[in-house]
C-alpha cells in the first residue's frame, strides 16, 4: 500500500474583512489573522502575533489564542531581550490552547528550540530579520515559513528545509493586479473579481507546493 503523501499546510493570513478569508475557505487553503484582530466571525487555523502593531503583548496574543484555540499559534519571536527560558515559558503557554506553537529564533540558533515547537524561519521583507542562514534550519524536525512571497517560500523549501506549514499575505496584493501562476503574476479573465482572483491564486500555489514536496 502507498502511504500518503505529505502535504503541508498553506495559510493566507488575511484582514479582518469575512468575504476575503471566505474565498479562502474555497481555496485548498486555510484563514490565518494577526491576534490583534478583533472582529474574526470565521474560525482561524492561524493566529499570528502582531509583531508590527505598536504596544503589542503577550497577555492579549494569550487571550485571543485561549478564544480562538487554533491550529497553529505563533509565539513572541525570540529577541530584543526576551531569553529563550521565557520564551520556551510563553510557548508553553499557548501550546495549552493550539495543537502547533510557532517560536522563531533570532537572539538564538535554531537548533536550541525545543522539538515540542515548530521552528519559525521569516521570510517577509518586513519587521526584523534572523542571523541565520536558510541551511542552519535545514537540520530542524519542522519549520514553518513566515511571510515573504510565494517565490521566495519555494527556494526555502528546495534548499530542504522540513516545511510544514506556511503562511502568506503576499498573494492578497498580488490579487489586486492578477492571478500568481508558477512565479508569475499574470492577467486574470475580465469577468474575475477579486475574491475569484485569490481562490485561483490559492489553488495554484498550494498545487505547486505540494508539487514539489510529492
Amino acid at each position: 500500500m502507498t502511504p500518503p503523501v505529505f502535504m503541508p499546510d498553506v495559510i493566507m493570513t488575511v484582514p479582518s474583512e469575512n468575504d476575503i478569508a471566505t474565498a479562502v475557505l474555497e481555496s485548498p487553503a486555510q484563514v490565518g489573522y494577526p491576534s490583534h484582530k478583533t472582529n474574526i466571525d470565521i474560525q482561524p487555523y492561524f493566529l499570528d502575533f502582531p509583531f508590527t502593531i505598536e504596544g503589542a503583548n503577550f497577555d492579549d496574543h494569550l487571550k485571543m489564542v485561549k478564544k480562538h484555540k487554533p491550529k497553529i499559534a505563533v509565539s513572541p519571536d525570540i529577541e530584543k531581550g526576551l531569553s529563550i527560558d521565557d520564551a520556551i515559558s510563553q510557548a508553553d503557554e499557548l501550546l495549552q490552547y493550539a495543537d502547533d506553537v510557532i517560536l522563531v529564533p533570532k537572539s538564538v540558533r535554531p537548533e536550541l528550540i525545543p522539538r515540542r515547537f515548530r521552528v519559525g524561519l521569516t521570510l517577509a521583507n518586513y519587521g526584523t530579520s534572523a542571523p541565520w542562514w536558510i541551511w542552519d534550519y535545514r537540520h530542524c524536525e519542522s519549520v514553518h515559513l513566515l511571510g515573504g512571497s510565494p517565490n521566495r517560500q519555494i527556494r526555502a523549501i528546495n534548499h530542504g528545509v522540513k516545511v510544514d506549514s506556511l503562511d502568506t499575505s503576499t498573494l492578497s496584493i498580488i490579487c489586486k493586479y492578477g492571478i500568481w501562476k508558477n512565479g508569475r503574476t499574470v492577467d486574470a479573465p475580465d469577468d474575475w473579481d477579486y475574491c475569484k482572483r485569490v481562490v485561483e491564486s490559492l489553488k495554484n500555489y498550494v498545487g505547486l507546493v505540494n508539487q514539489i514536496i510529492g
